[in-house]
C-alpha cells in the first residue's frame, strides 16, 4: 500500500528530475549531442544575435565556440567570419580583423570572405591589402557585380582611375548597361577626375531610371560645367527653399549668376528677416548669393549676403575684399577703408594700396559646388 508521504516523495523527484533536464537544455547541449550538431546549434545562434542587432553576444558565442574542440572547417571560417563582421560592428576593427584574416584562411575560396576583409582594411587604411583582397574577391564571383563596383568606388577614394575605370569595365558586364549601382560608380569616377561632361550621360539616365535629390542634384552640376545653366537650374528651381542642402543652394546660385538673375539671392537676403526660416550654414552659399547680386548691381542686397557669409566666416579674406567692393559701390567710403585694413590683416601679401574699385571683378568662392 502506498503511503500519502511515499506519494509527495515520488512527485518531488519527478519534478526535481524535470527541472535538471530543463536546465541541462539551458545551460548546454544534451549529453552525448554530436559535435557537429552543436557547432550547427551554435551557428544559428550568432545569425540569429547578429540578426537581431546583438553585437556583442553574437561576437561572445561565436567565440565561445570557437574555443570548443573539433569544429569542422566549413563551421570554422563562418564562425570567424560572424565573429569578425560582429566585432567591426562594435569599432573594435583590430579584434575583428584577427577573426576575419581566419575566415579567409579557411574559406580562401568563397569571394565573401576576400570582401569582408577588404572592407576593414580600407577602415583601418591599409591600401595596398584591401586592393588585393578586393581583386581576389572579384576573381573568385566575376558575377558579383555589387563587390566589383564597391571595389571601383575604392579605387576612386585612393585615386586609381585607370584601375577603376577598367574595374567598372567589368561590371558593366556584370551588371548589365542600365543597373543604377553602375551608373552612379562611373558618374562619381568622372565627376572625381574633373570632368562633369563626360558623366552627363550617366546622370541623365540614372535620372530617368531612379531619380533622388543626390543624383538630380549631381545632374544639375554636370549640367552647369557643361555649359547649361539653364537646364541646371530647371532642375534645382523647383526644390529652392525646400529639400536643397548647401551644396545644392551653392549650384543654383552658381546657374543663376551665369544666367544674370538675382531672384533667389534676393530671396535668401530676405530671409534673414524671417523669422522661423532655414538658412543656410555654408558661408559660401551666402558668398556665390552675393556673386549674383554683384553681378546684377543689387548692391544693398549683395552686402547683406556677404555681411552674413562674413558672419559665418570671419577670418576669410575674399569675403572682406568683396564687402569692400560694395561699400565702395555704395559710396560708404570710410567704412570700406577700415575694412581694407582687415583684408590686410588677413592677407598681407595683398598690395596695401591697391583696393578694388567699383568696377573690379568680385574676389571667387573658395571652392566650386560639387
Amino acid at each position: 500500500m502506498t503511503t500519502p508521504s511515499h506519494s509527495r516523495s515520488r512527485l518531488l523527484v519527478a519534478a526535481l528530475l524535470c527541472g535538471a533536464l530543463a536546465s541541462a537544455a539551458v545551460a548546454g547541449p544534451l549529453r552525448g549531442e554530436a559535435p557537429r550538431a552543436r557547432h550547427q546549434r551554435g551557428l544559428a545562434a550568432v545569425d540569429s544575435l547578429s540578426a537581431a542587432g546583438e553585437w556583442e553576444a553574437a561576437a561572445v558565442r561565436a567565440e565561445a565556440v570557437l574555443d570548443g574542440d573539433g569544429v569542422d572547417d566549413d563551421l570554422l571560417w563562418r564562425l570567424h567570419q560572424r565573429a569578425g563582421l560582429a566585432l567591426q560592428r562594435l569599432g573594435r576593427l583590430d579584434a575583428a580583423l584577427v577573426h576575419l584574416e581566419q575566415a579567409v584562411l579557411w574559406g580562401p575560396t568563397d569571394a565573401i570572405n576576400h570582401r569582408n576583409l577588404a572592407t576593414l582594411l580600407v577602415a583601418l587604411d591599409r591600401r595596398g591589402r584591401a586592393l588585393a583582397e578586393y581583386a581576389l574577391a572579384c576573381d573568385l564571383d566575376p558575377t558579383d557585380c555589387a563587390v566589383r563596383i564597391e571595389y571601383a568606388h575604392v579605387l576612386v577614394d585612393y585615386g586609381q582611375r585607370r584601375e577603376a575605370s577598367a574595374t567598372l569595365a567589368a561590371a558593366a558586364e556584370a551588371c548589365g548597361p542600365d543597373d543604377p549601382r553602375l551608373l552612379r560608380a562611373r558618374a562619381r569616377h568622372q565627376l572625381a577626375g574633373g570632368d562633369p561632361a563626360a558623366a552627363l550621360p550617366d546622370l541623365e539616365r540614372l535620372h530617368v531610371l531612379a531619380p533622388t535629390p543626390q543624383t538630380d542634384q549631381l545632374l544639375a552640376f554636370a549640367r552647369l560645367r557643361a555649359g547649361q545653366p539653364e537646364a541646371a537650374r530647371l532642375l534645382l528651381a523647383p526644390r529652392w527653399r525646400e529639400d536643397l542642402d548647401d551644396q545644392g543652394l551653392r549650384i543654383l546660385l552658381e546657374a543663376d549668376t551665369a544666367l544674370g538673375d538675382p531672384q533667389h539671392a534676393i530671396s535668401l537676403a530676405l530671409a534673414l528677416g524671417e523669422g522661423g526660416a532655414r538658412l543656410p550654414s555654408d558661408p559660401l552659399v551666402w558668398s556665390q548669393a552675393a556673386l549674383v547680386c554683384i553681378g546684377t548691381h543689387r548692391d544693398r542686397e549683395g552686402l547683406i549676403l556677404i555681411d552674413q557669409a562674413i558672419t559665418l566666416a570671419p577670418d576669410d579674406a575674399g569675403l572682406r575684399y568683396n564687402r569692400v567692393l560694395l561699400l565702395r559701390r555704395l559710396g560708404r567710403t570710410d567704412e570700406a577703408e577700415r575694412e581694407w585694413a582687415r583684408v590686410l590683416a588677413l592677407d598681407p601679401a595683398r598690395a596695401p594700396d591697391q583696393p578694388p574699385a567699383e568696377s573690379a571683378p568680385p574676389a571667387r568662392p573658395r571652392s566650386s559646388p560639387g
